[in-house]
């Protein structure tokens, strides 16, 4: 159970840490965009709030200036007192100008916003009335138009919604410090639990890694182990193998003596006899005529050709040249008697060279199955067979201008005579290549240790 669940558990953190990452990626990105984008408003707010607090106070502000240097040059008559007034009305229209655009932004400011505006433009018109009769002569009449309450109580009313304005700004202000705040919080929190998260699976991801990396190279050895052990069992079972073809070929090769011993031995007696029984019968037939004669002369040459096959067959069965005259001299009497019955002719280059009588046998047996090969398929004109020591090798080549194959198609289809003879070559620890093409030829290629 506690595999189950370790597998479960590996496989489902292998499938699902990619989305997982992706998606924590994508929640800090959303938590911090979030984040500055709620600020991003919260500043806003700020900015006009402060430029709502500023441009109402340049308003009143402007406005007792105007209002003090009004009545400074009414009771001095002095112009210079008059410069104040001139210079905050010029500034005076842009105020009420950009009051008004804040206003048009700011819903819950647009009332009081606009009656502010609407009473300082009163209270200007009554300023410009006052200082139109004050320069016309009606000083009287200025004075008068000064007294009256009603500019008193527009500054009051300008001075109440000021305040007002100001203090619900300033609350606002406040409330979007605590806003900005708490986002700032919030968003740091947010980033700091992603960030938490992330590091947590990062560390379980490297764990994963480092024990699927454990498990990778515990893998491996088991892999390589059972390799190793994989290749001693083919080298073993290589090495029987050979050992039992090597036995089943000295079995074969002996079998081979028996049956040569039995045929010389057996049927080479049984010829001998018939052909001295019939050099007796020759001796006694009296015959005018000649026609007993030709009958005995031609049993005679049967017993001969005969004789003959008796000895091919020996010699193929079990070349007793090879350990009576040795290689050199044995396959130059195989490629003298394959010209003669191939009616081919052979070039035989044969060095003296001594070798054990498995590894002689083996070359001897390569040069007779690639003969037999020439004979059967080559439709060669010409055949060269080299025998010669290489340093501490042998080389054996059989090359033939016939017709050629495909060597690779011939392995595959079968080719029993070219695999034992590199069978035969390689159970000896050599090896042998053949070179073969069509309409090119054929070239046996044999190298063995002396």
């Amino acid at each position: 159970m506690k595999w189950s669940l370790n597998a479960m558990a590996k496989w489902a953190s292998g499938r699902f840490i990619g989305p997982v990452a992706i998606s924590l990626a994508v929640l800090v990105l959303v938590v911090s965009e979030l984040g500055f984008h709620r600020q991003q408003g919260i500043s806003v707010n700020r900015e006009a709030s402060i430029e709502a607090q500023m441009i109402v106070g340049d308003l009143s502000r402007a406005l007792l200036f105007m209002e003090s240097a009004e009545r400074g040059y009414m009771l001095t008559d002095r112009h210079d007192y008059l410069a104040p007034y001139l210079e905050q009305e010029r500034s005076f229209q842009q105020i009420l100008a950009s009051a008004e655009h804040i206003a048009a932004g700011n819903e819950h400011l647009r009332e009081k916003l606009s009656q502010l505006v609407e009473l300082a433009r009163q209270k200007h018109s009554e300023m410009r009335t006052v200082l139109e009769r004050f320069d016309a002569g009606d000083r009287d009449g200025a004075i008068e138009l000064t007294l009256t309450d009603m500019g008193r109580e527009m500054m009051v009313q300008i001075s109440t919604l000021a305040e007002q304005v100001i203090r619900e700004e300033s609350h606002g202000y406040t409330q979007t410090s605590l806003d900005r705040d708490r986002v700032l919080r919030a968003s740091r929190v947010g980033i700091w639990v992603l960030v938490i998260v992330c590091v947590v699976g990062a560390v379980s991801l490297m764990r994963l890694s480092r024990n699927r990396e454990a498990e990778r190279r515990v893998a491996m050895l088991q892999l390589h182990a059972e390799r190793d052990r994989l290749d001693e069992e083919v080298v073993r079972r290589t090495a029987e193998t050979i050992e039992l073809a090597r036995h089943m070929e000295r079995v074969r090769e002996d079998e081979r003596a028996r049956l040569a011993r039995e045929l010389h031995d057996e049927l080479g007696g049984l010829l001998t006899a018939a052909k001295l029984d019939l050099a007796r019968i020759r001796k006694r037939i009296h015959d005018d005529t000649g026609t007993k004669q030709q009958l005995v002369d031609h049993l005679g040459q049967t017993l001969d050709a005969g004789i003959a096959l008796k000895r091919r067959i020996i010699e193929d069965l079990w070349p007793s040249s090879l350990s009576n005259l040795g290689l050199r001299r044995t396959l130059q009497i195989q490629c003298a008697e394959f010209s003669q019955r191939a009616e081919l002719p052979v070039d035989a280059v044969v060095d003296e060279v001594t070798l054990a009588p498995e590894r002689a046998l083996a070359v001897y047996r390569l040069v007779q199955e690639a003969l037999t090969n020439v004979a059967k398929y080559a439709q060669a004109s010409r055949v060269r067979v080299v025998l010669r020591r290489l340093h501490d090798q042998v080389e054996v080549l059989v090359e033939d201008d016939g017709k050629g194959f495909d060597v690779d198609a011939t392995l595959l289809s079968g080719g029993h005579g070219l695999q034992g003879m590199r069978f035969r070559i390689r159970a000896c620890g050599g090896d042998v290549v053949i070179r073969s093409s069509p309409s090119r030829g054929t070239t046996v290629r044999a190298v063995l240790p002396v």
